[in-house]
């Protein structure tokens, strides 16, 4: 069966690529003046463009099915897993590239009009592993365009499901909040063990929160994941195989997934390259508990790093240091603004220190925090930064009005990261086990914003 559905996505895939080989671009005559000879209105009025629209429609019921049957384990990458969609929409950018090469300095204008027919040049050239950019169409009758999205987060066996609606200006409103204990058989340490249960829990919590065929955006807990910047120069290929990659990697190289961000626009031999290391089967547990949902997908992303890069561009720090706090660990991210930046995982979380008295136990975490900070930057000859931003879970049984963050740490709420609301007593829906989960709003807020 796996053989034959495999078959069956290779027909399909060169059926369609065949098909726009043979589409007449000759007759094509771009003229952005005149709207009625445009390149969209062209290519859409013509019989061929329609069938080509039914052949994907076609296909998507059919790899659907499919999906349906028996979800795969052996694919090459992680949004091969999401969207098959994907390998299809680069062979379509690679014909319309070739085609309209003298277009280059109408790039923007091709953009907007191919956006008609929702196909993004830079999303189809530019793809990550973790993340899959999305973008808010500004409908013209309606300058107050808005598009509900559900958020995952998972950390410390606890799922948070948000609901929030976000409008073309990037401002978000938290419209729905459930938290759900997630048992050990479900998620163990680290993988998703039972992905059929993690799916229907999933799955009742869009329909509690009226999600059912909205994009979802998955955020993962920071210490899943590990980072390192490289030197371009020093490496012999930009590749997981690659000896010195893997040789940052704490996980054995056959179960090592890692998504490169190069870091400038520097030729190809110059310039820094950050690479963010996570468990291959981890990722593949998650990725199939999505094929199951069956929903369009933003992402799947670490928490840290878009916290950290939202940092850097609104603080003007030599060294920048970011804290994300959880259960049992500690992630702390150590860099600067386009350039190095570092993960440690910290061997404790804010459950040691937890005593009756809250001002004692948030003393004593902070300060062992700290002295672990330094140790660090010794090694490194670099200085503490004026002050340590602090995020995460951990934050909410750590601080309160009472009883403050130390003085020499940041709360990244001041940062005003996130243009957001959440107004728990508007909620039809606002289920928590916990007695607080502001912080943790807060940083989803801050992500979804970065990644949309």
């Amino acid at each position: 069966m796996k053989k034959n559905n495999q078959f069956f996505l290779k027909k399909i895939s060169h059926l369609l690529v065949e098909k726009f080989k043979k589409f007449n671009f000759k007759s094509i005559k771009p003229n952005f003046k005149k709207d009625a000879d445009s390149l969209i209105s062209r290519l859409s009025k013509s019989e061929k463009y329609q069938l080509i629209i039914e052949k994907i429609n076609q296909f998507n019921k059919e790899e659907q099915k499919i999906n349906n049957q028996k979800a795969t384990k052996n694919y090459k990458s992680i949004l091969n897993k999401i969207s098959y969609s994907e390998k299809y929409l680069k062979n379509i950018s690679a014909i319309f590239k070739a085609k309209y090469k003298k277009l280059k300095k109408n790039k923007k204008t091709l953009r907007n009009k191919l956006s008609l027919i929702n196909i993004n040049l830079d999303k189809i050239s530019n793809l990550k592993f973790f993340e899959t950019k999305v973008n808010l169409k500004k409908n013209k009758q309606n300058e107050k365009y808005r598009q509900k999205i559900g958020i995952f987060f998972y950390g410390d066996h606890t799922l948070i499901v948000l609901s929030a609606i976000i409008d073309f200006n990037n401002k978000i409103n938290i419209v729905g909040v459930t938290e759900i204990p997630i048992p050990g058989s479900v998620i163990g340490d680290v993988l998703v063990e039972d992905i059929n249960e993690l799916a229907n829990i999933a799955m009742d919590s869009l329909n509690l929160l009226e999600l059912i065929n909205s994009p979802i955006l998955v955020v993962l807990s920071s210490s899943l994941f590990n980072i390192h910047t490289f030197s371009i120069s020093d490496l012999k290929q930009i590749s997981e195989t690659d000896s010195k990659v893997q040789s940052k990697s704490p996980f054995l190289p056959a179960n090592t997934l890692v998504e490169f961000l190069r870091m400038s626009e520097s030729p190809i031999s110059d310039g820094l390259l950050r690479a963010i290391y996570t468990k291959k089967d981890l990722i593949n547990s998650w990725t199939d508990v999505l094929k199951i949902i069956d929903q369009p997908t933003i992402g799947l992303v670490p928490a840290a790093p878009h916290i950290f890069d939202a940092i850097t561009s609104n603080v003007l720090e030599p060294l920048t240091i970011l804290i994300d706090i959880e259960s049992t660990t500690t992630s702390l991210l150590i860099g600067r603004k386009s350039a190095q930046l570092k993960s440690y995982k910290l061997p404790f979380g804010y459950s040691l220190y937890i005593s009756d008295s809250l001002q004692e136990t948030s003393q004593n975490y902070f300060e062992r925090v700290l002295n672990s900070i330094k140790l660090i930057l010794d090694e490194e000859d670099q200085k503490l930064p004026q002050k340590v931003f602090v995020m995460g879970l951990g934050l909410d049984k750590l601080v309160n009005e009472k009883c403050p963050l130390p003085k020499d740490f940041k709360n990244i709420l001041e940062l005003k990261l996130a243009n957001y609301s959440y107004s728990p007593q508007k909620m039809q829906v606002h289920e928590l086990v916990s007695a607080s989960i502001n912080h943790s709003i807060y940083s989803l807020a801050s992500i979804l914003s970065s990644c949309v």
